[in-house]
């Protein structure tokens, strides 16, 4: 038996998300969910007793390129293919504090 996602908790995902959807995508997403629910918690079943955990595939590790400062983009170009901008800064709608919890 698995995890039942339930519509409920799709659409409280799409509303914080602030996604809206029609009735049949929110039953088409339900469904998508918990196959997918259904699948990774097949996961259970693999005897892992005497793996070791493993931290990344390869044994080679990148080492991250050195972080060299350089030539800041003017304002002007930077906001010149902003949507909206407001003073000089990039202006963007509130996503914050409409209630939802």
């Amino acid at each position: 038996m698995h995890t039942n996602i339930t519509r409920e908790e799709v659409q409280r995902v799409a509303k914080l998300a602030k996604l809206r959807f029609s009735d049949d995508e929110i039953d088409s997403f339900t469904e998508q969910f918990n196959r997918i629910v259904a699948y990774v918690e097949k996961l259970n079943e693999v005897d892992c007793e005497g793996v070791e955990p493993m931290a990344r595939v390869g044994k080679d590790i990148t080492p991250p390129r050195a972080d060299e400062p350089e030539k800041m983009l003017e304002p002007a170009e930077a906001l010149k293919n902003a949507p909206k901008k407001t003073e000089g800064f990039f202006s963007v709608p509130k996503v914050i504090g409409d209630g939802v919890e």
